[in-house]
């Protein structure tokens, strides 16, 4: 009967189910895979796309065996590439676009991925995502100030706030979480910039935003100077990686471990300046 997830087959006197819906996620994650569908599907006259990147990612992104893949079946290999996509949680897609724009291994086509870049952002936008594709790297909006948008600091500088820390510090963590690899540049980069927000905030939200240094609100806040010493040490080092203006060019890339208590400095300082302040609210 129409509208029931089974029908009776009187001949054979069992329960005939109808094939289980396919999975889908968020409207986010749907129009992600939509994209990614309608991108691969128009150019692959071949029809040989699909095999290919579901090759790829499992050799490069999934790390799975590659042995009993689907070879010659390309809707098998779709279907296969569907089941891990919607599997992942929503920052994981975010990785896996990442993967399928810049490895050689992702098995895409150039001109595949120029239409992706030219349409992501688009939907990102529409879907109310919290990053945009930048250089081929989704980072966080609308606090990510590195990058091109960096430049622009003095005309955005309203975004430099506490509860812009806050939004910098939960982007560092996501970069931390990252697998199979932390972004650490990327994480070091926000917790640079959360620090930046408050001393900016405290330091009554005038003037030019201060990277790496908490000097500007340092006598304001009576800081001793041996704590301000040390502070200003580990601050520098945060800004000499992180990418940002002023930042070392050239810096070697810092590590998973160095980026992690970087991170955690970073958390700590705006915990303990706003302790001082009297601004740290209720926990």
């Amino acid at each position: 009967m129409a509208g029931h997830a089974f029908a009776f087959n009187e001949e054979s006197e069992t329960a005939v189910t109808d094939p289980p819906a396919p999975e889908t996620g968020t409207p986010l994650k749907n129009s992600l895979w939509n994209l990614l569908f309608r991108v691969i599907s128009s150019t692959d006259h071949s029809r040989t796309a699909w095999t290919a990147i579901l090759r790829g990612a499992c050799l490069g992104f999934f790390k799975e065996p590659i042995d009993l893949l689907p070879s010659a079946d390309n809707d098998a290999s779709r279907v296969a590439f569907r089941e891990r996509f919607f599997s992942l949680a929503e920052y994981r897609i975010y990785d896996l676009y990442e993967f399928l724009l810049v490895d050689d291994r992702a098995g895409m086509k150039e001109m595949d991925r120029k239409l992706i870049r030219h349409s992501l952002n688009g939907i990102l936008d529409q879907e109310r995502a919290p990053v945009r594709l930048l250089r081929d790297r989704l980072v966080p909006l609308p606090d990510s100030l590195g990058f091109d948008a960096v430049g622009t600091a003095e005309e955005n500088i309203e975004m430099f706030d506490i509860p812009a820390a806050s939004r910098h510090l939960e982007s560092a963590l996501a970069y931390l979480s990252r697998r199979p690899e932390p972004a650490s540049q990327e994480a070091v980069r926000e917790a640079t910039l959360a620090v930046a927000a408050v001393v900016r905030s405290l330091g009554g939200m005038k003037g030019s935003v201060a990277l790496g240094t908490v000097a500007p609100i340092a006598g304001s806040l009576g800081l001793p100077s041996d704590l301000l010493a040390g502070m200003e040490a580990i601050l520098r080092r945060c800004h000499a990686v992180s990418g940002l203006p002023g930042s070392e060019p050239g810096a070697a890339a810092v590590a998973p471990g160095e980026a992690t208590f970087l991170v955690v400095f970073c958390s700590s300082m705006v915990n303990c300046l706003l302790s001082i302040s009297g601004k740290l609210g209720p926990r």
